[in-house]
């Protein structure tokens, strides 16, 4: 059959799954190809999706509103058309079948069941697993096929069709950084996590994180520097350091076979001397790291890190002994928390000594616990199609009044200035009292795109050593901010 992997324009090849998904395909004798647009007319023009037998979506919460509005559009002109969801919001809504005309949803991963559910179409029967379908071109009742194990055995998989998208545009090909999975899976509880509701799903099947044998995944990035060049290797992995004598082993055959500069991500209370040393034997040249929060109650009670102030900043302390770049990633807009809760943070990303502190407003997506216990607790109303389909959107929890709500929605957008300039910390109450406005969103995205294009996606060298992690740090930015000295500066 002919699939077209039908997707929004995007300014980078990160969809990895999509990847994955063609290559596994491809193996049983399928045709795939990838249709990229601004809009649904945009795609059902490209001579591509219209000789496709099959139009596959995949979405995340938030942006499955624009591909609903697809699949009604896409039904409308192709209505012979099999049309089909994946991603992560049908694996953890997978009711988003009953929103649009589609014939099925994928639940969870698809290198296995995208197969089997094209080889069922030809056969009928009962649905396959790891999918809901409806028939009759999305008009019929909605049958739910049973719950899929986890690929277990990573190494079956075939190499990633990284030509799917590498060959689609010049400027992919071009990009100096290309991007990797070696791991699937994460073994912690973070309450707005996705990786949480999985573990629960998956345990009974063995364990939690599985990873690619280190010379396979050494294999992709020599095929890939090969045919389409790389200078830094990005491994998206949720934690790539989470199995630790996997670690050590790729570590050594990446040294021996590749010996690129790479970024990767881990949790910052975790990054031990020796982690660290051997990332950095391995040329890691940047982390992005989860502080989440600069308050260990909100941490503790809400997200599900209970990790110290002292161990966060003392993982931040080796990361910069070592030279490496920093990129964290912290939160607002966690219910219970305070005004001067959410500018501690900005305080703690100072403390750290973080080479970009990027900060969203966060999301309660289906299935996690963080959503179930605001439901609760009546601080959200449980409508997840209205969640923005970016973690920089609009907060959907309950505020005590619009200026709160203001407040943080501007904290987020001049959040890495404050971070960065001790002049903007000084003025940062000021500032973000004052009403919404498109210059904030715009120094915002400036900031951001800057950032990660220039501090990191040329991060092909590790910084000079710098001095940072101290609760001495963490004092000094709290007085800028207007802030009591954490008890532990004392």
């Amino acid at each position: 059959m002919r699939v077209a992997f039908v997707t929004l324009e995007a300014r980078e090849a990160l969809a990895y799954g999509l990847m994955s998904l063609a290559a596994a395909l491809r193996r049983h004798g399928h045709v795939v190809e990838l249709v990229q647009g601004r809009d649904a007319a945009a795609v059902a023009r490209d001579p591509r999706a219209g000789s496709a037998d099959v139009l596959a979506m995949s979405t995340t919460t938030g942006l499955h509103r624009v591909y609903v509005r697809w699949a009604h559009a896409l039904r409308r002109r192709f209505p012979d058309k099999v049309l089909v969801l994946g991603g992560p919001h049908p694996t953890f809504f997978p009711e988003v079948i009953a929103q649009a005309p589609l014939d099925g949803v994928c639940v969870g991963e698809g290198e296995e069941s995208f197969p089997d559910f094209l080889g069922w179409l030809g056969a009928g029967g009962t649905p396959p697993d790891g999918w809901w379908i409806r028939r009759d071109r999305g008009r019929g009742a909605v049958e739910r096929g049973r719950p899929r194990p986890p690929i277990l055995d990573l190494d079956t998989l075939p190499t990633p069709a990284y030509d799917l998208f590498h060959d689609a545009k010049p400027e992919y090909a071009r990009t100096p950084q290309k991007a990797f999975l070696a791991t699937r899976g994460c073994p912690y509880r973070c309450t707005y996590c996705f990786n949480r509701t999985l573990n629960e799903r998956y345990r009974p099947y063995g364990r939690l994180v599985r990873t690619r044998d280190p010379d396979a995944v050494v294999d992709d990035v020599l095929h890939v520097r090969r045919r389409w060049g790389v200078r830094l290797v990005w491994f998206l992995d949720a934690n790539f350091v989470a199995d630790r004598r996997w670690l050590e082993a790729f570590a050594a055959t990446y040294r021996r076979r590749v010996g690129l500069p790479f970024m990767c991500k881990l949790r910052p209370e975790r990054a031990s001397e020796r982690l660290v040393r051997t990332l950095v034997e391995a040329n890691c040249t940047a982390v992005g790291v989860g502080i989440e929060s600069g308050t260990e109650r909100l941490r503790r009670e809400w997200l599900g890190r209970p990790a110290t102030d002292a161990e966060i900043l003392e993982g931040c302390q080796r990361l910069k002994r070592f030279g490496l770049r920093v990129l964290s990633f912290s939160m607002l807009g966690i219910p219970t928390e305070t005004l001067d809760e959410a500018l501690r943070t900005v305080a703690f990303n100072v403390a750290c000594g973080v080479d970009f502190g990027a900060a969203t407003i966060l999301q309660p997506y289906p299935a996690t616990a963080i959503a179930e216990r605001a439901i609760a607790a009546g601080l959200f109303d449980g409508d997840f199609d209205r969640l923005d389909y970016s973690y920089f959107g609009e907060s959907p929890f309950a505020f005590p009044d619009a200026r709160a709500r203001h407040r943080i929605t501007n904290l987020q957008r001049l959040f890495s200035y404050a971070v960065e300039f001790p002049e903007v910390r000084r003025r940062l109450r000021w500032l973000i009292d004052r009403p919404p406005s498109t210059l904030f969103r715009h120094l915002f995205e400036v900031r951001h795109g800057f950032a990660i294009r220039h501090t990191f996606y040329e991060a092909d060298t590790r910084f000079p050593y710098r001095h940072a992690g101290t609760f001495g740090h963490l004092a000094a930015a709290c007085r800028d901010l207007g802030l009591a000295p954490s008890p532990a500066a004392s």
